[in-house]
């Protein structure tokens, strides 16, 4: 994917934090494609005179809204094209379309040439994607008395990218992590309609489950036989909107199978968080087979009475910035930065760490004779100012990443993905994940792995691209990654490290100097971040949802300044020493 369209399609796409649209309107379960409503005003219609060059362009306009099996876009079909056409599943993002046309007075056949920008699943997920469209077959129009239409076509939808941008926002929903302790993100695009539908679409989509490769690595708690009893309204008995300060929502749901309270608690976790993340303010009246869902919160929930889930907290952001500083580990105290007492202020060689979740724990990597044909490294653990144990030992191993159950995660030889756990007698056991899929699809060595903070979802360096994959607890009781995939195709090749910002959000820095630190989304959209004063090399990232740090050949650098402020680098001064990597839990 080239620069130019890159740009744009973050311009039109990168929603990192929150939208403002509507939804289709449905008070039940649908798939996009299926719902039944006007279409938007903004969509072309065929008329006489149109050419059929620009009756294809303006077909491709009106595939965006799915309403009515693509009501819109079969205007522009003759009805035997329309009863033949099966718009199912998911639809190609297009650009840089050219049509090759072969014209008699009564017909037209077109080939068309394009570049795949991305899909879109019928469930509203995209993924952005990169080459050409392969040659989908030939597209016939024919003359009729109300002008050129659409005669044969291949089957699946294209859909026109800048009318997708104008048509469909994003939005998340939230599900729960496997251990209960947060919520989990799953973006989908849905079609705009009126904002006061948006709320009832989202619930809708939540009881109707994640994406296909999270079935197994969270928990729905409005899963079946729970559904809506009717449409969202506002709590006071009207309609609710998004950004209303005053109304908020009222949720009905029947068939309520869950009774402990912390899953129902969960369950209003899962609601609140999609509906406050899409502007759709509280309290939330939330009611189950005509009773409150908890009689603690029978006049409404807000966000802080679910506050222990929020998916944008950062549970170790209070022990502070941390650094690896001449092979010792430090921590940044005002305009100073002293060695933590204990193992790891003392011991030498160190060349990557991270603190645990909580910010108790350490897990740091030491490694002896560095590039040498007997080089060494070893995995060293304990409370932060304590003493240390060593666990494990490799040629190589990874930068360390923590896990909501504490676990630690390294990468053992480039090839070897590792979770390390103490067992009951407390010795530390080292337990192999199951990374046969990524290394099936993804040929090479892993330099990188991180796991997001809901530990649902590992990120990792695999020759210099960016590789997302699901982790999912087998029946025995082990770990494998599933469904990996690319992200970020305009990040090439450069990546060198990556740390997740927020649950959605990766910040990653690499090897090109005009742009040394990007930024790469679930959807797999990247956008370039700010690179005034940086020095190339920029080696190390560390980031969480209120700071990003990376180091430069001087030391340690902070991003500093909004958007709005032109946004740079500013120097962490303690901690600006040659080969110093910054340091933060996860």
């Amino acid at each position: 994917m080239t620069r130019t369209r890159l740009v744009a399609l973050v311009a039109a796409l990168l929603l990192i934090v929150t939208g403002c649209a509507g939804v289709p309107s449905s008070s039940s379960p649908q798939a996009i494609g299926t719902v039944d409503r006007p279409a938007p005003p903004s969509l072309p219609k065929p008329t006489p005179g149109m050419d059929p060059d620009v009756l294809l362009r303006e077909f491709l306009k009106a595939t965006a809204d799915p309403a009515n099996r693509h009501l819109a876009a079969r205007q522009f079909l003759t009805e035997s094209a329309s009863a033949a056409w099966d718009d199912a599943g998911s639809a190609l993002l297009i650009d840089n379309v050219v049509f090759v046309e072969t014209r008699t007075p009564e017909r037209v056949t077109v080939a068309m040439r394009a570049d795949i920008l991305g899909s879109l699943s019928d469930m509203g997920v995209f993924e952005t994607g990169a080459g050409a469209l392969p040659d989908p077959g030939p597209i016939e129009l024919a003359k009729t008395r109300d002008g050129w239409r659409i005669d044969k076509l291949p089957n699946g939808v294209f859909l026109d990218w800048q009318q997708f941008q104008a048509t469909y926002k994003r939005h998340t929903l939230y599900f729960a992590d496997p251990t209960g302790k947060t919520v989990v993100p799953d973006p989908r695009y849905v079609a705009v309609s009126e904002p006061d539908q948006l709320a009832t679409e989202l619930v809708s989509k939540l009881i109707a489950g994640p994406r296909p490769e999270m079935d197994k690595t969270v928990r729905n708690l409005l899963g079946p036989p729970l559904r809506l009893r009717g449409p969202v309204t506002r709590a006071d008995g009207g309609k609710t909107g998004v950004g209303r300060g005053y109304g908020g929502a009222r949720i009905d749901l029947e068939n309520l199978s869950t009774t402990d309270p912390h899953s129902r608690q969960l369950l209003a976790a899962q609601i609140i968080w999609t509906l406050s993340r899409s502007g759709i303010n509280g309290p939330y009246v939330i009611n189950a087979d005509g009773a409150a869902l908890d009689d603690r919160f029978a006049e409404g929930w807000d966000t802080g009475d679910v506050a222990a889930t929020d998916p944008g907290a950062a549970d170790g952001a209070a022990a502070g910035l941390h650094a690896l500083v001449g092979g010792s580990l430090v921590r940044l105290d005002g305009d100073r930065a002293p060695r933590v007492p204990g193992s790891f202020g003392q011991i030498p060689g160190q060349v990557a760490a991270a603190l645990s979740r909580s910010g108790q724990e350490v897990a740091s990597i030491v490694m002896l004779r560095p590039g040498a044909p007997d080089m060494a490294s070893s995995l060293w653990v304990g409370p932060v100012g304590g003493n240390a144990a060593q666990v494990m030992d490799g040629r190589s191993l990874t930068r360390p990443s923590w896990s909501l159950d504490d676990a630690i995660w390294v990468v053992v030889d480039g090839n070897t993905v590792v979770r390390v756990i103490q067992d009951a007698s407390g010795q530390p056991a080292r337990i192999p994940v199951d990374a046969t899929a990524v290394q099936t699809r993804f040929a090479g060595g892993i330099t990188e792995l991180q796991l997001s903070r809901d530990g649902t979802r590992a990120a990792m360096v695999v020759d210099g691209k960016v590789i997302l994959a699901g982790v999912q607890q087998t029946p025995g009781g082990g770990y494998a990654l599933t469904y990996p995939r690319r992200l970020g195709y305009g990040l090439g090749e450069t990546v060198v490290s990556l740390s997740w910002r927020t649950g959605d959000d990766i910040v990653v820095t690499r090897t090109d100097p005009q742009h040394p630190v990007s930024y790469v989304n679930l959807d797999g959209v990247n956008s370039d971040g700010p690179s005034r004063n940086l020095l190339m090399p920029v080696r190390s990232v560390a980031a969480n949802p209120s700071a990003v740090y990376v180091s430069d050949g001087r030391g340690v650098l902070q991003l500093s300044g909004s958007a709005a402020e032109d946004p740079g680098w500013v120097e962490v001064r303690p901690l600006m020493t040659a080969g110093a990597l910054p340091v933060l839990p996860g």
